[in-house]
């Protein structure tokens, strides 16, 4: 077999071992699957279903295998203290990025402080409600990276990616995302689900953060990176149904087209 028909029949194993056929996809004579632009339009063969998932330790970018959510202390009395975002929007922002997390079945862990140590208010039903499957760990320490049922909670998960916000920014969210970071972690701060009693102390506890190496984000870009590809249809629907709701503030009944 010469070079060009072993590379031929490489090619046509890969395929069929990610699951596609070359009728399935398209194929040119030559058997090697193309996609062309035609006058600024792409043709796609029937049945594409985008670029290949990339695998999770090498992906870059947060992916479904790859990533877990963690939040801490959106609790009434210590959303209470937030000035510097309207809670509204907070809260906003806090569910849709909730409901991409469940929407890609991402781990899921949520801490609140004090409840069994005082009687303090738990973790919010409203965010509870969202994602009834979240590991719940109640602490003592304000710093959640300190309590070892938090830590066990979130190597259970396998995932070397976190997500992570809290309130607030500068207190029980910086503790443990820099030391998650400083114990191989790559931590992610959506800032827009974030906050604290000024806009001082929010915009230090994020400063601190990324000296450390935290990488701020925004919640719609979990979503973007989570979905990546629009030809992914089995999860497409569902992503434009989250972004209408929560970034659009549209209702995804009326404005779904």
């Amino acid at each position: 077999m010469d070079i060009k028909k072993r590379l031929i029949a490489i090619a046509s194993s890969t395929l069929l071992l990610m699951g596609f056929s070359s009728a399935a996809l398209g194929s040119s004579s030559s058997g090697v699957t193309t996609i062309k632009t035609v006058n600024g339009v792409a043709q796609y063969p029937k049945g594409y279903q985008g670029t290949p998932i990339r695998d999770a330790a090498e992906d870059p970018f947060i992916s479904p295998s790859n990533s877990a959510l963690i939040l801490i202390d959106y609790q009434p009395h210590i959303l209470m203290g937030v000035k510097n975002i309207d809670h509204e929007t907070l809260l906003n922002n806090t569910k849709g990025l909730i409901k991409s997390a469940v929407h890609f079945d991402l781990p899921i862990i949520f801490s609140h402080v004090g409840v069994g140590l005082n009687g303090s208010e738990p973790f919010l039903k409203e965010l509870v409600e969202l994602a009834p499957d979240a590991v719940i760990i109640d602490r003592t320490n304000v710093n959640a990276w300190e309590e070892a049922e938090f830590v066990a909670a979130v190597e259970a998960t396998g995932r070397k990616k976190l997500i992570m916000g809290g309130l607030w920014t500068d207190v029980c969210l910086a503790y443990p995302a820099i030391e998650a970071t400083q114990n191989g972690y790559e931590v992610l701060v959506p800032e827009d689900t974030v906050g604290s009693i000024t806009q001082m102390s929010h915009d230090n506890g994020m400063k601190r953060m990324m000296q450390a190496g935290v990488k701020p984000i925004t919640w719609n870009v979990v979503l973007a990176e989570l979905q990546r590809d629009h030809a992914r249809k089995a999860t497409e629907h569902e992503t434009t149904r989250i972004f209408l709701e929560f970034l659009f503030k549209m209702d995804p009944d009326k404005g779904w087209q």
